[in-house]
């Protein structure tokens, strides 16, 4: 299923310390923002379409990230996709590189970007332009109020509605 289509489903991080800094930037130059999204870190995308969504998928989720304590990140750096995304790097990487991996392991026909990527890089997407001057100009206005201190509590179902766009389906804690 395409990522932006009536239906399709990702599980996120929400990451909504970044909003104050970052989501004008986001909401005007990544398409995802353009779409309703919020600042996240993405786990799986594209995951089981909105329709096949059951109970029992439900459960499994809440199994797992029971699994998984609430925990603390720091946005502390840019990084850039030679894709052209400008991204801001979560320290440390291992929580969400551990969630995505449990995921992979209950859900293997879910690989995260249809298993595009051989790494999982998590990130915070704040810009996709291919436009150096515009990103640069990004970087100078929100590097000066770096590090973000975020708090990972819950994971988030997110689904592409009718209308095309993002909206929370499901939040689940973590712990």
């Amino acid at each position: 299923m395409p990522l932006e289509e009536p239906g399709s489903t990702a599980i996120v991080v929400l990451t909504p310390e970044v909003e104050p800094l970052g989501d004008a930037f986001y909401r005007e130059h990544s398409n995802a923002g353009r779409d309703g999204m919020t600042p996240h870190v993405t786990l799986i995308v594209p995951f089981v379409p909105a329709g096949a969504i059951s109970e029992d998928i439900d459960q499994r989720l809440r199994r797992l990230f029971e699994r998984f304590e609430p925990f603390d990140y720091d946005l502390r750096r840019f990084e850039y996709f030679e894709s052209g995304v400008l991204y801001l790097a979560p320290e440390p990487t291992r929580p969400f590189i551990d969630l995505v991996a449990a995921l992979i392991a209950e859900f293997p026909g879910y690989p995260p970007y249809e298993g595009i990527h051989d790494e999982v890089i998590p990130h915070v997407t704040i810009a996709e332009r291919d436009d150096p001057e515009l990103l640069g100009r990004i970087r100078a206005e929100v590097e000066p109020r770096l590090p973000i201190h975020c708090r990972a509590r819950a994971v988030t179902l997110v689904e592409c509605g009718p209308d095309l766009r993002w909206r929370p389906r499901t939040s689940i804690p973590l712990g």
